[in-house]
C-alpha cells in the first residue's frame, strides 16, 4: 500500500510531462520564452512535487489547528482562524504562478483573472482530498491553503502587471508568450 502513495505524485508529474511536450512541439519561441516555458514547465513540477509528495507531517513543525475528519482525510473549514508559517509559504509558493499567468494571458478580463487567481488552490486541494480518499495521502485538505494560494496568483500577476507599466517594461515583454 506504501508504494500507492506515490501514484498522485507520478500521475500528475506525467499528465504535465504530456501537456509541456505537446505544447512545445511544432512551436517556434524566441530564447527567453523558451526560458519562459521551460521555468514553468520546472516550477510546476516541484509545485506538483510539493503538494502532493506523500507524507505524516507539515512541513512547519508545531502545526497545532484542530483538523476535522472525512473518512481518513483530515481538513480544515475555518478560513483564516490558525494562520500560520505555512499560510505564509503558500502564498510565496504561488506567486510566480501568477507571473507565469501574466506572461501568458496579460489581459485577463476581472472575472476571468479571480477565477483563475482561485482555481490553482482549488485545484490542488480537490485533488489532495481524492488522492487522500484513494492512497491515504496523509495530506490536510485546508481552506487557508486556497485563500494563500489564492493570494499568491493575485499578488504575482499584479507585480508584473505594474512592473510592465514602467521602465522594466523591456524587461518583462520578451518573456511574454
Amino acid at each position: 500500500m506504501m508504494h500507492q502513495r506515490w501514484l498522485p505524485l507520478a500521475t500528475l508529474l506525467l499528465i504535465l510531462g504530456a501537456v509541456y511536450w505537446g505544447r512545445i512541439a511544432g512551436q517556434r519561441y524566441r530564447a527567453a520564452q523558451w526560458i519562459t516555458v521551460s521555468s514553468g514547465f520546472c516550477y510546476l513540477a516541484v509545485l506538483i512535487w510539493l503538494t502532493f509528495y506523500p507524507t505524516g507531517m507539515p512541513f512547519f513543525p508545531g502545526l497545532d489547528k484542530p483538523l476535522s475528519y472525512f473518512g481518513t482525510v483530515s481538513y480544515n473549514l475555518h478560513p483564516l482562524a490558525y494562520v500560520d508559517a505555512e499560510f505564509y509559504a503558500n502564498i510565496l509558493m504561488t506567486v510566480p504562478l501568477g507571473v507565469y499567468l501574466y506572461l501568458a494571458k496579460p489581459n485577463l478580463s476581472p472575472v476571468a483573472f479571480l477565477l483563475l487567481c482561485a482555481l490553482p488552490g482549488l485545484a490542488i486541494e480537490s485533488c489532495q482530498l481524492v488522492a487522500d480518499l484513494a492512497v491515504n495521502l496523509n495530506r490536510v485538505v485546508d481552506i487557508d491553503d486556497v485563500i494563500s494560494n489564492t493570494l499568491g496568483v493575485f499578488g504575482g500577476y499584479l507585480v508584473l502587471k505594474v512592473s510592465d507599466h514602467t521602465p522594466l517594461t523591456h524587461l518583462v515583454r520578451p518573456f511574454a508568450l
